[in-house]
């Protein structure tokens, strides 16, 4: 049975490799978004989540996000037309901290042509934004609680053949350890 949470805790520290892919595919045919964080190979196997009636996110056992659903349909998303990425985000390495637990509905704001998404968590200012994935960004206050999370770049999926040649194309990556750390980067919208 999952607990109740107000906030979600993250664990953030410095990233020692590459930024991991990361892109979301909302299925049309099931009026579902898909996000794919990091790598896909079948050892790295689904350990727990985190849920609201709307918005799951899977987690590794290493405490690392691997998957995000949005089941609620996107004609349902709040468009926002100032809706505007932020310019910088820091990368990072973050970790879950709460498993098996359920969490207030985030509030689901989107720009016109719906290929971003941000889940507001929380409604006041944020502390940073960092970068999780290619196309997924976390929004963190001062505690490390998640304020709110970013998808950039969403495709139109039909029978899952993005989402799937997506996992082919990473399920052959590498992530060995950098020689320094990346810097900050710019994120288009």
């Amino acid at each position: 049975m999952a607990v109740s949470l107000e906030a979600i805790s993250l664990k953030v520290d410095t990233p020692t490799g590459q930024p991991v892919p990361g892109r979301g595919f909302y299925q049309l045919e099931e009026d579902a978004l898909y996000v794919q964080v990091g790598e896909y190979h079948n050892n790295r196997g689904f350990f727990n989540y985190l849920e609201s009636e709307y918005v799951r996110f899977d987690i590794d056992k290493t405490g690392c996000l691997m998957l995000i659903e949005v089941s609620l349909p996107r004609r349902h998303w709040v468009v926002d037309p100032r809706f505007a990425p932020p310019t910088i985000a820091e990368p990072a390495d973050i970790r879950w901290l709460d498993f098996r637990a359920r969490f207030p509905e985030p509030r689901l704001v989107t720009n016109a042509k719906q290929t971003a998404l941000h889940l507001q968590f929380s409604t006041g200012t944020s502390w940073r934004w960092y970068g999780l994935a290619e196309a997924v960004l976390l929004q963190v206050d001062q505690n490390h609680n998640l304020a709110g999370m970013l998808i950039t770049g969403i495709e139109d999926d039909l029978a899952g053949r993005q989402i799937a040649a997506f996992r082919r194309e990473t399920q052959h990556l590498s992530r060995g350890p950098s020689k320094s750390a990346p810097s900050r980067r710019t994120i288009s919208g």
